[in-house]
């Protein structure tokens, strides 16, 4: 009876650690995805910018749009409090960058 328990115990202490181990790869898979989606919202605001200095009216339209869109898709999550502050840093240090 004591082997049953010891194979029982073991399998569940497997199944807790694998599920660890998967919880943790998602968070930061979860966490590069705000990241990079942040630069790329930041960098698409800033094109429009440019784009709109110049007077390429059209295709500063499309640039705010998909940066808006990125924008959006973490308001609807209620993750805005984590992507923001990234959107808000990335852009702002690319404004000296093209200055």
């Amino acid at each position: 009876m004591s082997t049953i328990i010891h194979v029982y115990m073991k399998f569940v202490y497997n199944f807790y650690a694998s599920l660890s181990i998967v919880v943790i790869f998602i968070f930061l898979v979860s966490c590069n995805s705000i990241d990079s989606d942040a630069k790329k919202a930041a960098q698409l605001t800033n094109q429009s910018i440019e784009e709109m200095a110049t007077l390429k009216l059209d295709k500063a339209q499309i640039s705010y749009r998909k940066a808006q869109d990125i924008i959006r898709k973490y308001e609807e999550k209620g993750k805005a409090d984590e992507f923001m502050p990234l959107y808000r840093k990335y852009r702002d240090e690319g404004k000296y960058i093209h200055q």
